[in-house]
């Protein structure tokens, strides 16, 4: 199939499974222990993808161009702490805004400045899906499945808050509609920016750059969510490894080339 076109399905997946996700709460109620399951297996599929997949490709793009792998560590770097700052910057302007505990909702979509820096975020998921699809569509499958994974507890936990305050329900749906657009739309313009590059090494620093953020997502958002509940720590850690796992298995069975 062509790439572009398996690309497309993968985003209207993931968008499909986003607006289910921001649904299902007007309908029923996806228990606690569940969701945090659910995250740990992500987690585990997020982190194999960037150990595995995302930054070896990187490094090896980079080489490839004549960049130093300095460089590309710190395009790394440069991901990450971009997405520490703004996350800090708007979660600080929000509880400023709301008055609320830090425990009581870490994922509100209520005022627009913490709408914008979960935006970013959210832009910055679509950017890693495409990168790890531009390294191979049997890992972009993988890093669909995760990503929908992620979407889908995100934007329930997102409609469900929303759910406990005045906002109108038309109002919050519009919402939550937007946020879920972000990823699939970003990623398509990722993917259309980069995929027709043919010079080598060129997408070295994209791909390390997008590393960096999957980086921050996997180890401050996932993996501490997955084992915010003490009594379920062993089933995280077991789904956590069996996402590693499958990963490592794909990576040796589908060895990218160039």
């Amino acid at each position: 199939m062509e790439p572009g076109l398996l690309f497309a399905i993968y985003a209207i997946i993931l968008l499909a499974v986003s607006i289910a996700g921001a649904y299902l709460p007007q309908i029923g109620k996806l228990k606690d222990d569940r969701a945090h399951l659910m995250i740990a297996l992500s987690a585990g599929i997020f982190l194999g993808l960037l150990m595995f997949i995302l930054l070896p490709e990187a490094l090896e793009e980079s080489e490839e161009g004549g960049i130093d792998t300095h460089y590309a560590m710190m395009m790394v770097a440069l991901g990450f702490v971009l997405i520490l700052i703004f996350n800090a910057i708007f979660k600080h302007q929000h509880h400023e805004h709301c008055g609320c505990h830090e425990d009581e909702h870490s994922h509100e979509l209520v005022s627009i400045s913490t709408f914008i820096g979960l935006a970013i975020h959210a832009a910055c998921d679509g950017l890693a899906l495409a990168a790890v699809f531009m390294s191979g569509e049997e890992m972009g499958l993988m890093a669909t499945i995760g990503l929908c994974i992620h979407k889908f507890v995100e934007l329930f936990s997102l409609s469900s808050t929303m759910a406990l305050t005045d906002i109108d329900k038309k109002k919050a749906m519009t919402r939550l509609g937007l946020f879920a657009l972000i990823t699939p739309i970003a990623g398509a313009l990722f993917f259309l920016l980069f995929s027709d590059m043919e010079v080598e090494g060129t997408l070295g620093l994209p791909l390390a750059f997008a590393g960096g953020t999957l980086m921050y997502v996997t180890m401050c958002d996932l993996i501490p969510e997955a084992f915010h509940r003490e009594e379920k720590d062993f089933k995280s850690l077991a789904l956590l490894l069996i996402g590693v796992g499958i990963m490592v298995a794909l990576a040796l069975l589908f060895p990218h080339s160039h």
